[in-house]
């Protein structure tokens, strides 16, 4: 599933995706920019991916490159695919 996430983009309809983003600024997270069902950190190194299945999974890449790679474990909740990521410390 981790794979069709990461190569097939969709629209998610609003709900669950929408309330992602006041979720992650809620846990002191940077505010995450979105396209379609991507939420990508502003320095672009973490991504989270909401895929049909309704959970989120963490990808990370080096800054402005799109070499993406599945991190950590798929939650429904899209603060906790981000446990465990050192990276999000660099914010």
């Amino acid at each position: 599933t981790g794979l069709s996430v990461l190569e097939e983009p969709w629209d998610p309809p609003a709900g669950r995706f929408d309330r992602a983003r006041p979720l992650l600024l809620a846990a002191d997270l940077p505010a995450f920019r979105p396209w379609r069902n991507r939420l990508t950190h502003p320095r672009g190194h973490v991504q989270l991916r909401l895929g049909r299945d309704h959970l989120w999974y963490a990808y990370e890449s080096e800054p402005d490159q799109d070499d993406w790679w599945p991190r950590g474990t798929p939650d429904p909740d899209p603060v906790g695919a981000l446990t465990g990521l050192d990276t999000l410390g660099d914010a």
